[in-house]
């Protein structure tokens, strides 16, 4: 499973943007997102706070990992994004 890392360019209000040019699988470098695209593609996305959604989280379920909006300029080319997990070992 070959990942190429990639850097984003950071644009204004914490949103970063990856250029990608060919088909392939791709990790940010600075979020650990993996995005699986078969041709060029301009993918636009962001952290987000929980503040404002975590009342939509009914119980049993708790909010538990970063929250992301992504964006995509071309939606047929984007065919796969993996989240980074996130694991409490607090108990």
């Amino acid at each position: 499973d070959q990942k190429e890392e990639v850097t984003p360019r950071r644009l204004a209000g914490g949103q970063f943007v990856l250029q990608l040019d060919a088909e392939g699988t791709y990790q940010c470098s600075l979020t650990g997102l993996i995005f699986e695209v078969t041709g060029r593609v301009k993918i636009t996305y962001s952290l987000l706070s929980w503040s404002k959604y975590a009342s939509l989280v009914a119980k049993p379920w708790i909010v538990g990992g970063p929250l992301f909006d992504v964006r995509c300029d071309s939606a047929p080319a984007l065919t796969s994004i993996q989240f980074p997990h996130s694991l409490c070992l607090g108990g």
